[in-house]
């Protein structure tokens, strides 16, 4: 399993994918240098994609909230 989401008006990019052991939820921002990244264990599926929900929901806001000023 691997999702990913760019927002295509900042760059920011998040992103849940599968480790040997598990899974991991990273978000970029072509601001910063290095990614926000997070393992879980195997059993805490649950866990990584309510993160990886969370960091798109903040990686997406910057064109929601452009969008909803534009109104």
């Amino acid at each position: 399993m691997s999702l990913y989401y760019l927002n295509e008006q900042t760059g920011a990019e998040a992103r849940l994918g599968r480790t040997g052991a598990g899974f991991y939820v990273e978000a970029r921002h072509p601001d910063f240098p290095l990614p926000l990244r997070k393992t879980y264990e195997w059993f805490q599926q649950d866990i990584a994609m309510r993160d990886y929900e969370l960091l798109r929901a903040v990686v997406s806001a910057g064109s929601q909230r452009e969008s909803a000023l534009a109104r």
